[in-house]
């Protein structure tokens, strides 16, 4: 079982880097001199290095708060594993229903579904409020994203300002994703080596099979992101990028703070429909962020339903 979670949180950190990594590396490119290998290679190395740093409290809630282990390592490794398999079927699913989704919140829900379905006992406490951070996050970017980009209109940034802002923006970005929402692919590989810690302490080769995959993926889905990301909520221009960057980074830091993932996409999605409303509401593709806003509440269901079955099945297989 050890092994098999192992694989699973490989081929996550592939599949979310090729997504959720790309998505980020894409809206770097929307600023004049954006350099691909360059954003790739931020992105990985803050995934690698932000746990050292700021902590690893969101990786301990995900892999010990959620599903408190029972003592069982086997069954706490089967619950983590039916939680990946169904974020990666119900994520899959929907993307090719034409529903983009979150990973993140898949991932959570998953959890929480494969508790259920194993028999564990449940850290509800912890998942209410993992959920309703998750869930606000998305206001929060809108709001503070409307009144930077307010802000930056009428101080008329300049195109060589957005330039130099967009180095602190980004970077900013990738230390709060490496510090919260990546956090989840360490918390897999942590349960995998070793279930009944309290705290995720990452040894470095865990880090770096985050980190590696993640890029790697990154890579391989950027050329795919990086036209989506401009046909979707809102047409960007160089400082709508800084300012969702900004606003998306700063609500991931505070939540980090207190040891909470949220999801990026749901948290840059809200970001850009408030830069979209600075700009004007005609500036917002609302036929998108509506689908968008569906596929989120049907994730939370479908990825209960998917990882409470595989759970239940896994252990009535194991006996």
């Amino acid at each position: 079982m050890q092994a098999a979670l192992l694989v699973a949180a490989g081929v996550l950190a592939l599949v979310y880097g090729s997504n959720a990594g790309a998505t980020i590396a894409a809206t770097s490119l929307r600023v004049a001199g954006g350099r691909p290998w360059l954003a790739l290679l931020a992105l990985g190395c803050a995934i690698a290095v932000a746990p050292l740093v700021l902590g690893t409290a969101v990786a301990s809630t995900v892999a010990h708060e959620l599903v408190p282990s029972g003592g069982d390592a086997a069954r706490d490794r089967v619950v983590f594993l039916a939680a990946v398999v169904a974020a990666l079927v119900v994520t899959a699913a929907l993307s090719r229903w034409g529903q983009p989704t979150s990973l993140t919140l898949a991932l959570i829900a998953g959890i929480a579904g494969a508790g259920l379905g194993a028999g564990q006992a449940m850290g509800w406490s912890a998942i209410a409020r993992v959920l309703a951070l998750v869930a606000v996050a998305p206001f929060v970017g809108l709001a503070l994203a409307a009144a930077l980009h307010r802000l930056s209109a009428a101080w008329r940034v300049s195109s060589g300002a957005v330039r130099r802002w967009h180095v602190g923006s980004y970077g900013l970005l990738c230390v709060a994703f490496g510090s919260n929402d990546a956090q989840k692919l360490l918390a897999i590989v942590a349960v995998a080596s070793a279930p009944a810690a309290v705290v995720v302490e990452p040894a470095p080769w865990q880090l770096m099979l985050c980190a590696v995959l993640f890029t790697l993926g990154a890579g391989v889905g950027l050329g795919r992101m990086e036209p989506t990301v401009n046909r979707g909520i809102l047409a960007l221009r160089g400082v709508d990028a800084v300012t969702t960057q900004t606003t998306t980074a700063v609500v991931m830091l505070a939540s980090s703070g207190v040891g909470s993932p949220v999801g990026m996409a749901q948290t840059l999605s809200g970001s850009l429909v408030g830069a979209g409303l600075a700009r004007g509401r005609g500036k917002v593709r609302w036929e998108y962020a509506g689908r968008v806003a569906l596929a989120w509440v049907l994730t939370v269901p479908a990825s209960v339903a998917v990882a409470s079955c595989v759970a239940w099945g896994v252990g009535r297989a194991a006996g």
